[in-house]
């Protein structure tokens, strides 16, 4: 499947490197790639950011010119200030405008006969709020909002949250082909976070000692505390059988995460400022209803 012609022109990019213009293609990769080099601020030091952004370009870029990137390519890339630069706002571009082609799906708490359609954009403007950043500084990867516990939004008394919320994915409305396409989204909190607790103890303080590929699967590693509240947060994925682990929530794609993350952020933790605008009557039974959950 190919992607939607609408947003070819993110993936290729020019930057100027070793005194001439290459041609650069960007890919999304997987947030399991990209999870452990989220750095709260803190800890991005010049010099640990000598290492963790090599490492992102490589995972990041597909080809330079036509040849394949590897890590010593990607240092160069790098050092080159001017290079560096125009890559780091190819790749904001790429991710920001991906992850807000997702779709929002409210139930009727009423009659639970109809959905509301919502974009993820439109969310935002009738929530008054702005998305959670995916880009800090408009350099650094953004800690996400699920790898804090985040307090519950204000809501008004007399208009109930939708009953369900449901999503498609980014990549199936850009039509990238993954094997995940859409999915009802719960809360990370739920069960006043008795789930998140047992989460931990079941895939990360009970997990074999030592297994290959799990080393930053670690409480001080924010981008994987986000990976397993959100894999607490879903209620279900289309095409995943029984439990939805760490690594279903990894194998996502950056993007899909990155619009989840958001998803969850809206409709839990965003103060109400207007419930007009944020709510709608039910096609089905007339009754209205916020768009976002109590």
């Amino acid at each position: 499947m190919t992607i939607d012609k609408r947003f070819e022109s993110l993936f290729h990019s020019r930057v100027q490197f070793q005194g001439r213009e290459r041609q650069v293609e960007l890919r999304v990769p997987a947030f399991g790639e990209i999870f452990a080099l989220v750095l709260e601020s803190q800890h991005r030091t010049p010099e640990r950011m000598s290492v963790m952004f090599p490492a992102e370009f490589k995972r990041l870029i597909k080809s330079l010119g036509e040849n394949s990137v590897g890590i010593e390519h990607a240092r160069a890339l790098y050092a080159d200030a001017q290079a560096a630069g125009q890559i780091v706002a190819a790749r904001n571009r790429l991710f920001e405008t991906l992850a807000e082609q997702g779709l929002l799906y409210a139930q009727c708490p009423h009659c639970l006969n109809w959905e509301a359609e919502v974009s993820i954009v439109a969310l935002t403007v009738a929530l008054q709020a702005g998305p959670w950043p995916i880009i800090d500084g408009r350099m650094f990867l953004a800690v996400p909002s699920l790898s804090s516990r985040l307090p519950r939004g204000i809501r008004p008394a007399g208009v109930p949250g939708t009953s369900r919320v449901r999503f498609d994915l980014p990549s199936s409305v850009f039509r990238l082909t993954t094997p995940i396409r859409s999915g009802t989204l719960g809360a990370a909190d739920r069960n006043n976070g008795t789930s998140e607790r047992a989460a931990w103890a079941r895939w990360v303080t009970s997990r074999e000692v030592g297994i290959s590929g799990r080393e930053q699967w670690r409480e001080d590693v924010p981008g994987f505390r986000a990976a397993l509240r959100l894999a607490v947060a879903l209620e279900h994925l289309q095409g995943i059988e029984g439990e939805i682990t760490p690594e279903v929530v990894l194998d996502m794609l950056s993007v899909d995460f990155y619009f989840l993350d958001n998803l969850h952020y809206l409709v839990h933790n965003v103060d109400l400022q207007n419930d007009k605008k944020a709510s709608i009557n039910c096609e089905a039974c007339g009754l209205p209803f916020l768009l976002i959950v109590d």
